[in-house]
C-alpha cells in the first residue's frame, strides 16, 4: 500500500482579527457592533472581511478596516502556521484620537510536529501607526517589536519576568515612578485606570517571582516619552504607553497579551471617563499555536 502524501494531523487553528468595537454609556447608551471581523476555522484556510466608510454617531468613523486570518501546514519547517491581521484607514475617535492607519499584525507557528515539548512561536513584527494623533498632538512611535520577538515563546516569556528583563515593559509599568497618593489621585480622575494602584503595588513587593503567573500583559509603546512628542508645555500626561488626556479619559497603545496557549494583541483603546463614559478597540488580533497538535 503506498503511503498517502497529504499531511495529517489533529491540529485545531485559532486565529481572529476585527477593526473597531466598543461600548458607550454616557452620554446616551450605544453599542459600537463589532466591525471588520473573522475567525479562522478549526482546519485552517482563509479568512477575510471588509468594512468601508463607517460613521457612528459622531463617535466612531474610519474609511475603511479590513481583517484576515490565514492557516495552514508548513511542509519546509514541519509546522503548523497561522496568522491574524487588522488594518483601519482615515480613523477618527471623537476628533481626539486620529490615525491615517492602524495595522495589527499576529503571526504563529506551532511547535514542530513530532517534538512534544516543542513550543509555538509567535511575532508582532508589521504593527505599526502612521500619522497617530492625540489631541492634536502628533505620536511617532515605533513599536518595540524586535522585544518581542526576542521573547517568542511561553517559557521565555517567564524566564525573562523572574530575571526582571521586561519589566520595562509590563503594561502600567511607568506608574510605578509615582507616589502611592498621586496614583490614587489620577485614578480619581481618571476612573478607567481603576485597579492600577493594587497592580503596582504587587510589582513593587520584594522576593521571589512566581515562575509561571498564567498570564502576562506587556506594551511595546511603553518606551514612549509623551514629551518628545508634544514637547514640554503640554496638559496631556504620559505614562508610557498610556497616556491621559483632560477631560476626556485615557488612550492606550499596542497591548499584549501573553498566556501559555494564546496571544491577544490590541493596537488601540479608548476609555472615555470625563464628558462621555464608555470604550472602543481599535485594531485587534488573538492566535493560538495549537493545544494538543498530532504528528504527520
Amino acid at each position: 500500500m503506498s503511503k498517502c502524501s497529504r499531511h495529517h494531523s489533529q491540529h485545531f487553528y485559532h486565529a481572529s482579527a476585527f477593526g473597531v468595537a466598543g461600548e458607550i454609556e454616557r452620554p446616551s447608551r450605544h453599542t459600537i457592533p463589532t466591525q471588520a471581523a473573522t475567525v479562522l476555522a478549526p482546519s485552517g484556510g482563509r479568512g477575510y472581511q471588509r468594512v468601508d466608510d463607517f460613521h457612528f454617531d459622531g463617535i466612531i468613523s474610519f474609511k475603511s478596516a479590513m481583517s484576515e486570518v490565514g492557516g495552514s501546514f508548513d511542509e519546509c519547517h514541519n509546522r503548523h502556521t497561522s496568522y491574524a491581521t487588522a488594518v483601519i484607514e482615515g480613523l477618527n475617535v471623537l476628533d481626539v484620537v486620529t490615525a491615517d492607519r492602524v495595522v495589527c499584525r499576529l503571526a504563529i507557528y506551532s511547535g514542530e510536529v513530532g517534538k512534544k515539548d516543542d513550543e509555538a512561536t509567535y511575532d508582532i513584527t508589521g504593527s505599526h501607526f502612521v500619522n497617530l494623533r492625540i489631541a492634536g498632538h502628533k505620536i511617532d512611535v515605533k513599536l518595540a517589536t524586535h522585544i518581542f520577538h526576542e521573547q517568542d515563546t511561553y517559557s521565555k516569556v517567564t524566564k525573562a519576568h523572574v530575571a526582571g528583563k521586561t519589566d520595562e515593559w509590563l503594561l502600567g509599568g511607568k506608574f510605578g515612578t509615582l507616589k502611592d497618593g498621586d496614583l490614587a489621585q489620577l485614578e480619581d480622575t481618571y476612573h478607567a485606570l481603576g485597579g492600577m494602584s493594587e497592580m503596582v503595588r504587587e510589582w513593587k513587593q520584594k522576593g521571589d517571582r512566581s515562575a509561571d503567573r498564567g498570564s502576562y500583559v506587556f506594551s511595546p509603546a511603553n518606551h514612549l516619552k509623551l514629551e518628545d512628542h508634544t514637547g514640554p508645555q503640554t496638559e496631556l500626561l504620559g505614562f508610557g504607553s498610556i497616556i491621559c488626556v483632560p477631560k476626556f479619559g485615557v488612550v492606550r497603545l499596542a497591548e499584549l497579551q501573553v498566556q501559555r496557549h494564546c496571544r491577544t494583541f490590541t493596537m488601540l483603546r479608548t476609555h472615555m471617563c470625563s464628558t462621555g463614559t464608555g470604550g472602543s478597540d481599535m485594531g485587534g488580533t488573538h492566535g493560538s499555536g495549537g493545544v494538543g497538535s498530532g504528528g504527520g
